[in-house]
């Protein structure tokens, strides 16, 4: 990982403080997001925030979709806790297909709510 200016370049993303309260983390198109890289964004979000939580933006990359061992850690307690709430950005129905997956089948622990752009995204942590 390479951290210049408060951003993070993990394996398949980037990761930046937007605000005082607002992780972006933006992945690249046509990736499978592994477990590997939960664990590369939650070390990321540690050493932006120095333990801080954040709410995240995250904006997933066309075609790009999480195996279910990201998942799961993604929802668990363990993979939440530098977070307040997740906002994703997502693009195709695969995506649409995999949020409802991740919302009614693993639970996740902190408030995750999906969006087809940034500004209904950011609005909605915003309130949180």
């Amino acid at each position: 990982m390479i951290n210049a200016n408060n951003i993070i370049k993990t394996r398949i993303s980037t990761v930046k403080l937007k605000s005082e309260e607002i992780l972006q983390i933006d992945i690249i198109d046509d990736q499978v997001f592994e477990k590997k890289d939960v664990l590369e964004l939650i070390d990321a979000a540690y050493r932006l925030g120095a333990g801080k939580k954040f709410k995240n933006l995250i904006d997933v990359g066309e075609f790009t979709v999480p195996d279910l061992k990201a998942i799961k850690l993604s929802c668990s307690k363990s993979g939440s806790k530098y977070k307040i709430a997740d906002a994703f950005i997502i693009h195709t129905l695969s995506q649409k297909i995999i949020a409802n997956f991740y919302l009614k089948i693993q639970k996740p622990v902190v408030p995750t709510k999906f969006f087809s752009n940034s500004i209904d995204a950011e609005k909605w942590l915003l309130e949180i």
